[in-house]
């Protein structure tokens, strides 16, 4: 893991810590050679490094195909190497917050704000689509946004080449739960129709306050909505409605081009004002964005049920977006591979501790030999908003944890503490979040700790 002040691979010198997940931090560095200021994404294995080969395509793969979008309105990508285990990728740096961040800070955009910002990204990733690149995770998260209103598609993580995978090939679920396309909401392989699908969810967040499908914590119940069409049909009406409304689409065939979607919002831009009513309350609230993008690092690969790889066939897929498998073996938590020969007693869940406003849930969701999987629910139990949050407890000597999704680690003796990650830190009342992990259990079944929840 680099450090501040650090220097990795000869020349980059890390400056600060500019936001992490579950497998990555982003740094701000300083690149010595050519005096500039870059960002520099690290990735590490979950396994450690003993298994650092589980980042390197990756990283590679994100590389290669982001470094073929040159394009002002994509951050660029300079650079990656190896070093200690792991991977770095070198990124053009620019002082900014992402959408989700803005619209948590000053909740739904003008209608003409948000046109300029989707003819900006639209553009981008009309030129990626045009390179052979579909990006894969167009999500409030991915957009970045500075102080003077510029817009950057960002993390090319998931993006894959047009072409590398056969069109009836089941695929894993990739992508932001709340911004997925049906077809890969259904498990298949998505296209540049779903890129567009994801940018019109984005555009209809930024818009109402709140995601077209809901901010459910439960990743299962966004995507059989996503997979049914149950769309809630926004407050605004005009153009720009009309033109997000084409991109959600449920048939990727009647969805708009990414060119012909930056000519559209073009024209929106251009076209005289008109007054339009202010969403609703509801619609204000808009901590649902951040519920919307529970995820690692912004997005979030599921494969399958916890303790059993996803096995489904590799039926054709059918014409438009047909409903194939059902989704109930859809999980957001990382498959778990290691299973176990004898019955363990799974403890029951975690009284709440409440204190300070919050309260903090323990539940194990599947246990084997010498580990289990851990869920852990934040509520916020004050009659006001809750700003943040951080979870500690007291770690046995022998326990462990590994692969922590949705919330940032840190530890002082035996004692470990998880705080938020930015975009799920603000709970409205009666609202939840949560963060899940791996821990290693060598002897013995899973205690149960006691909990403490703070507002940070």
């Amino acid at each position: 893991m680099a450090f501040e002040d650090q220097l990795v691979n000869g020349r980059y010198r890390i400056a600060g810590e500019v936001g992490r997940g579950a497998t990555s931090v982003v740094w701000r560095a300083v690149d010595e050679r050519l005096d500039r200021i870059v960002a520099i994404k690290q990735l590490d294995s979950p396994w450690g490094p003993a298994h650092g080969a589980d980042v390197c395509d990756p990283a590679i793969q994100e590389a290669r195909l982001g470094s073929r979008i040159d394009h002002p309105y994509a951050i660029g990508v300079h650079d990656v190497f190896e070093e200690s285990g792991s991977m770095y990728l070198v990124l053009e740096y620019l002082p900014s917050r992402s959408l989700t961040e803005l619209l948590v800070a000053q909740g739904p955009l003008p209608p003409r704000e948000v046109a300029r910002l989707g003819r900006r990204i639209a553009s981008a990733l009309a030129a990626a689509h045009a390179k052979g690149v579909v990006h894969g995770d167009v999500s409030p998260n991915n957009v970045l946004v500075t102080g003077d209103g510029i817009a950057k598609i960002t993390d090319f993580g998931y993006s894959r080449a047009v072409g590398d995978e056969p069109a009836d090939r089941v695929v894993g679920v990739v992508g932001t739960p709340a911004y997925v396309a049906p077809e890969v909401a259904a498990g298949y392989a998505g296209g540049c129709p779903s890129d567009v699908f994801s940018l019109g969810a984005t555009l209809y967040t930024a818009l109402e306050g709140c995601p077209p499908f809901g901010a459910s914590i439960r990743t299962t119940s966004i995507l059989r909505r996503i997979v049914s069409g149950r769309l809630t049909p926004p407050h605004h009406e005009g153009p720009l409605a009309d033109i997000i409304l084409r991109m959600l689409d449920h048939d990727p065939a009647a969805r708009p081009a990414m060119p012909e979607v930056v000519d559209l919002l073009r024209a929106v831009m251009t076209a005289p004002d008109r007054p339009v009513a202010a969403p609703p309350r509801r619609h204000r609230r808009v901590a649902a964005v951040a519920a919307a993008s529970l995820v690692v690092a912004g997005s979030l690969v599921w494969a399958g049920t916890a303790g059993e790889p996803q096995t489904r066939g590799t039926a054709e897929v059918p014409p438009a977006v047909a409903v194939p498998a059902p989704l109930s073996s859809v999980t957001a938590a990382p498959p778990v591979v290691a299973t176990s020969s004898r019955a363990v007693p799974v403890p029951k869940p975690m009284q709440e501790i409440r204190q300070a406003g919050c309260s903090a849930r323990f539940d194990i969701t599947n246990v084997w030999n010498d580990g289990a999987q851990v869920l852990v629910t934040v509520h916020n139990d004050r009659p006001t908003r809750l700003s943040g949050w951080v979870v500690s407890w007291k770690l046995p000597a022998e326990n462990d944890i590994r692969q922590l999704w949705s919330g940032a680690l840190s530890r002082q003796g035996p004692t470990v503490a998880v705080r938020d990650l930015g975009w799920n830190a603000l709970l409205e009342p009666d609202a939840s979040a949560s963060f899940g992990f791996i821990l290693d259990v060598p002897s013995g079944t899973p205690g149960r700790p006691q909990l403490t929840c703070r507002q940070t």
